[in-house]
């Protein structure tokens, strides 16, 4: 009956609305914790650098979270706040290489490379050890555009990686349009 999907869908925007509150908190909060895991050199086991990852609540995997920040339009702000996050670890840790994910959503914003090269320019520290690991969990609409996002970055000393090729929306056009530092394999 009508009524009874008009109340459906309405009681489907309202647990969208309480979902989208609830993840702007978090980020706005930096509700999250970050770990760490260690990326070792094949030569000899010697940790090359940490690759952050960010964690909500329970433990669980944060896809979920991820994902409806993605669909949400709110991913940047996410990529952003773990990006100061860990901006600031580096600079307790001097020594510290650190890698951060960048959805294919946000590397393609201005605002997010108006955000993140203030941060950079603020943090002279992190240059040459501050890592962005480009993830496929989202396409990357303009590919130009990402190109030129990158190569700012890596005019600041930033190394740039596709993350986990061939897991996601990814294709052979990111390797042949993108002029990225290293592509990790899925």
């Amino acid at each position: 009956t009508p009524a009874s999907l008009s109340d459906a869908v309405a009681k489907q925007v309202e647990k969208t609305l309480a979902k989208a509150d609830a993840l702007s908190a978090t980020v706005k909060n930096r509700d999250f914790r970050l770990i760490y895991q260690p990326v070792v050199a094949l030569s000899d086991g010697s940790a090359h650098h940490f690759e952050v990852l960010v964690r909500f609540g329970d433990n669980g995997s944060p896809f979920p979270m991820i994902r409806m920040a993605e669909e949400l339009d709110m991913i940047e702000d996410l990529d952003l706040a773990v990006a100061e996050q860990a901006i600031a670890v580096m600079a307790k840790f001097k020594n510290a290489r650190l890698a951060v994910n960048i959805s294919g959503r946000t590397i393609i914003t201005d605002s997010f490379m108006t955000r993140i090269t203030s941060m950079i320019d603020a943090a002279p520290h992190c240059r040459g050890r501050l890592m962005f690991e480009v993830t496929e969990s989202a396409a990357i609409e303009d590919l130009a555009l990402a190109d030129r996002h990158i190569q700012v970055l890596r005019q600041r000393k930033c190394h740039v990686c596709l993350d986990d090729f061939g897991a996601g929306a990814a294709s052979l056009a990111y390797l042949q349009q993108l002029a990225l530092d290293v592509v990790k394999l899925d």
